[in-house]
């Protein structure tokens, strides 16, 4: 029959079109399939009716047909094979070939040895030692429980989809990455399971032992496994790695496998073993991300939701067990650090003992000397997990690890690792990137941290392998570190500040460091506060001050200055006591809206100061004491305060503090209504920090950013409500571009009642929900409670917003808590009195 005549509703005519339709000559096809190209072509000509079913099996693979299609095409072949089956030739052991049977396998055949098809369509007989069809299954069982993976898996679900659909660019590799007991081996099992119907040409599995104490599987020795999986006979199997790498990267070419490459080592042993045919898809499971592999996907295995976590002891140890008690569940996810090895492990050990409660198990984990060993049960443990990894590790590395666990903060930078490890940055930088290799560290960034139970297992190893006196050396040393640290970002604050030898370049690099690091650098203080060393908690509490004065609700600076006032007490330096005493008054006051302790801070910094004749200090804790008496109504006094505290500065010559009292008593004579004298004094403060006020320069923006404030409502006072808006929304910008994210928030709420009193009621509106939701993220309960309130005044003058203003003054009264003071206590009135109108 000529080609043309070949219809597509024959097989062969099928075969043609779909050949063609995949840009294949029959050359091409037939190396494929493991035929002979005389076959193709006569199957395609029709001369072949009745092929082989491993022949149309064969093809239907290298045709890449799955579904409906494949099923169409095997059955069409069928179909015209039937009245031919009565007739079949024997094998060459006297069999008629049977569609169930175990027939040899050209497609793992080793090359050479193709089998022809000769005219009639029959294969010639194949020797007895050729392999056999093996569809390897070798995954291991799959949990049953898995947990939190469902977006990996359907990512891998659509990534396995691409592959066998042969759509281009598509990785075929998958490095499954993160640290010991996250679950890597346990999803890409599973994974496994639900891809194996993409991948018709069986599924192989190896665990190539990368941090077995015995050392890592050699990558010729897994290829000749993979090779025997494949049917190749031992007497077949290539001696050398290259041979061995190419004929199972040949046998791979063209059969659609899955492979799990199981905790891998390094991407040298990795390489040889990727399949090469483009419908092959391998899964890599490493502690390390294996950044060498070129075109693979990496996907990091984060530890467990809470959710996930309690769905995990739950699958455990049933749902109604962990139901009975869900707090204490979640207590058992967090003490686990969410890790899902370590949660196994306590769902194992509540299921083999039911008359265990949850929360028996919790009250033995907090115990941390105790809770690697609770983390226990059969062969697994979640000790032994580390330490595999950290018997691999370097004397060096190994060092950092240990000593890395006595860093106090949640992360941190390797110039802080090199202090307590006793090396250089160079060095401890180093290991910690071999570290994070390792699985046992994590990144943030530049910085660095340990996962709790890690840390555990890193501080076990400490006390295991040093002694007492290097460790105590070690913490010194880093404590040490961190209050010279502290100390010299603090100063680059000071006006005029000596910044000879810092290691800051200026303030906003400062500052960047002691944000970064607080969680650290305030354990240090506390530490030295403890053990006694009072000289450096006063240093490092004095240099922190102008530090304060621009982020003054980013840290706790009443404990800071707590600190440093008993510290000075001890050391017996009432000038030191007298300072810090006026900071900690400040702090009291301005941070905590605590206004009477922070009157009797200032009371006594106010008599030291008087007691060894330092006008300084008493000038600065009138003027803060001044302010105090402006937020809880006594003008008068404070215009009195400010009046003494500016003639002190003026005699000893000091301008930054004149200015400061100066602008403090234009705060007063505004409380009083003298709203023009106010904002002539006002304007003098702010052109004084417009010209070299000798403040760094964030300090110096700070304060003008202050006084454009204090400028704005005594505009807004006069009811110049333009003129007030204006200044508010240049100093939000100045604030905002240095990071003081408070000062900014007030800005935008007086912002907003500046643009109320205007009648623009929605970006009012807008303006005080941003400055509200600021508020909130700082935990300022009265700047929230009075946002809240001016909200709840627009709302109800909206049409049908009764109810929304309801809510809103309910939330400013709940804001208000227990916070006693004059303001607070008239706003509480108020909101009760609304509140009973509704």
């Amino acid at each position: 029959m000529p080609k043309s005549q070949v219809r597509r509703d024959q097989f062969g005519g099928l075969l043609r079109t779909l050949r063609l339709e995949r840009r294949l000559t029959q050359e091409e096809l037939a190396e494929a399939a493991g035929s002979s190209v005389r076959g193709i072509r006569e199957m395609e000509r029709g001369r072949v009716r009745s092929p082989q079913r491993r022949t149309v099996v064969l093809l239907a693979d290298a045709l890449r047909l799955a579904g409906a299609d494949r099923d169409r095409f095997v059955a069409l072949a069928r179909v015209e094979r039937q009245p031919h089956d009565r007739g079949a030739v024997p094998d060459d052991r006297g069999a008629v070939p049977d569609d169930r049977a175990v027939v040899p396998d050209d497609r793992v055949a080793v090359p050479g040895d193709r089998a022809e098809v000769p005219d009639d369509g029959v294969p010639v007989p194949v020797p007895h030692d050729r392999p056999a069809v093996v569809v390897p299954g070798e995954l291991p069982t799959a949990v049953p429980d898995l947990a939190g993976r469902a977006e990996i898996l359907e990512r891998l679900s659509a990534l396995a989809a691409d592959v066998t659909a042969g759509q281009p660019d598509t990785a075929s590799v998958v490095v499954l990455h993160g640290p010991p007991g996250i679950g890597k081996t346990s999803l890409a099992v599973v994974a496994g399971h639900r891809l194996s119907p993409a991948f018709a040409g069986g599924q192989l599995f190896v665990d190539l032992q990368g941090v077995s104490p015995d050392g890592p599987v050699d990558p010729a020795e897994a290829l000749a496994g993979l090779l025997r999986s494949l049917g190749v006979p031992d007497s077949r199997v290539p001696v050398s790695l290259a041979e061995r790498g190419g004929l199972f990267r040949t046998l791979t070419r063209d059969r659609p496998l899955l492979v799990v490459l199981d905790n891998a080592a390094s991407e040298a042993q990795v390489r040889p073993l990727l399949p090469a045919g483009r419908g092959c898809l391998a899964l890599v499971t490493c502690r390390r991300p294996l950044t060498g592999l070129a075109g693979a996907v990496r996907l990091p295995l984060d530890l467990l939701t809470p959710a996930a976590g309690r769905l995990l002891l739950a699958a455990i140890v049933g749902a109604d067990r962990i139901a009975a008690e869900p707090v204490a569940a979640d207590q058992l996810v967090k003490l686990c650090g969410r890790l899902p090895l370590a949660v196994r492990i306590a769902g194992n050990r509540l299921a083999s003992r039911p008359q265990w409660s949850v929360g028996w198990l919790v009250d033995l984990l907090h115990d941390q000397r105790q809770r690697l060993t609770a983390l226990t049960a059969g062969d697994l443990g979640v000790r032994s997990a580390f330490e595999v990894s950290y018997r691999q590790l370097d004397p060096m590395t190994a060092r950092v690890f240990r000593r890395a666990s006595l860093i106090p903060g949640t992360d941190f930078e390797p110039a802080l690792v090199a202090a307590v490890a006793g090396t250089a940055e160079e060095t401890a930088a180093a290991a910690l990137e071999e570290l994070v290799e390792a699985g046992v560290l994590l990144t943030l960034g530049d910085r660095y941290q340990f996962h709790d139970l890690v840390r555990l297992y890193a501080q076990e190893r400490l006390d295991a392998e040093e002694q007492q006196d290097c460790r105590t050396r070690a913490h010194d040393q880093m404590v040490g570190w961190l209050l010279r640290r502290t100390r010299q970002a603090g100063l680059m604050f000071e006006p005029v500040a000596c910044r000879v030898d810092s290691p800051f370049a200026d303030d906003r690099a400062a500052a960047y460091w002691l944000d970064r690091e607080s969680g650290n650098w305030l354990a240090a203080l506390r530490d030295a506060a403890r053990r006694g060393r009072h000289a450096d908690v006063v240093a490092v509490t004095r240099a922190l001050h102008w530090y304060s004065d621009a982020n003054s609700h980013r840290h706790s600076w009443d404990e800071i200055f707590s600190l440093g006032v008993a510290a000075a007490r001890a050391a017996g330096s009432p000038r030191d006591e007298a300072v810090l005493l006026n900071f900690l008054g400040w702090a009291r006051y301005f941070c905590r809206d605590r206004n009477f302790d922070g009157l009797a801070a200032l009371d006594r910094a106010l008599e030291l100061a008087r007691l060894i004749g330092d006008r300084r200090e008493e000038a600065w804790a009138l003027t803060y004491t001044a302010a105090i008496f402006i937020r809880i109504g006594s003008g008068v006094l404070a215009v009195d305060h400010c009046r003494r505290a500016v003639g002190l500065f003026r005699e000893i010559g000091y301008a930054l503090g004149e200015n400061g009292a100066a602008s403090v008593q234009g705060g007063a004579l505004a409380a009083l209504g003298r709203f023009a004298e106010a904002a002539d004094l006002h304007r003098d403060v702010l052109a004084f920090y417009g010209h070299g006020s000798g403040l760094s320069r964030t300090g110096a923006v700070v304060a003008r950013a202050g006084a454009m404030m204090s400028l704005g409502a005594d505009l807004a006072g006069m009811g110049q409500w333009r003129a007030a808006a204006d200044e508010y929304a240049h100093a939000r910008r100045l604030f905002h571009g240095c990071g003081a994210t408070f000062s900014e928030a007030n800005a935008i709420h007086r912002y907003g009642l500046a643009l109320q009193a205007l009648g623009e009621v929605d970006a009012a509106a807008e303006a005080l929900g941003a400055a509200l939701a600021l508020y909130s993220a700082l935990s300022c309960p009265w700047w929230e409670a009075q946002t809240l309130y001016a909200l709840a005044a627009l709302a109800g003058s909206a049409a049908g917003g009764a109810a929304g203003a309801r809510q809103l003054r309910e939330r400013a009264l709940d804001r208000c808590g227990e916070l006693d003071a004059p303001e607070v206590r008239t706003l509480r009135a108020t909101l009760r009195r609304e509140l009973a109108k509704f």
